[in-house]
């Protein structure tokens, strides 16, 4: 039986977060011959999540990786999911931005801001809505690439409008 081995895949794992947890998923993740490439980790609510990319120079078993994984966490209701990354995409350029707004909260107000994004073709690259302040001000802030040709000026009017 031939099984499909990847060299590029995302690993997500969503666990309950405790001391050790990315120790333990970058290490099964080195036992399966894999390197990081790129990493994002939080914890929300008390749950650890993260999303790795990882190369394998010898392509991986996308099941291995997911019970080794599984394994080295020793959570079972821990969640990992292996996937290949899709086909890249050509880049349209642009320009990175750190994109922040902070007041008073507002049910909508995540989708208000990425309704102005996305209207300007602004791709959100990694994003945070924060509620924590005392005062119940909101906290969004964000990494984004605006295209090239577009009018930043526009987008924060459009921006200070929705808010």
């Amino acid at each position: 039986m031939d099984v499909k081995t990847e060299k590029t895949l995302l690993v997500t794992v969503i666990a309950d977060d405790r001391v050790g947890v990315i120790r333990d998923v970058s290490g099964a993740l080195f036992k399966c011959g894999g390197n990081l490439v790129d990493l994002r980790q939080m914890v929300i609510g008390g749950v650890f999540t993260l999303h790795c990319v990882t190369e394998f120079e010898n392509g991986a078993d996308p099941a291995e990786i997911r019970a080794t994984v599984r394994a080295a966490l020793g959570d079972p209701r821990a969640e990992v999911a292996v996937r290949a990354l899709p086909k890249a995409v050509a880049a349209a350029g642009g320009e990175r931005y750190v994109a922040a707004a902070s007041g008073p909260d507002r049910p909508g107000r995540v989708n208000r801001i990425t309704t102005v994004l996305a209207r300007h073709h602004v791709n959100v690259e990694d994003w945070r809505h924060d509620l924590s302040d005392p005062a119940g001000r909101a906290l969004t802030i964000g990494v984004v690439t605006v295209p090239a040709g577009c009018d930043v000026a526009a987008v924060a009017r459009d921006l200070r409008e929705a808010l």
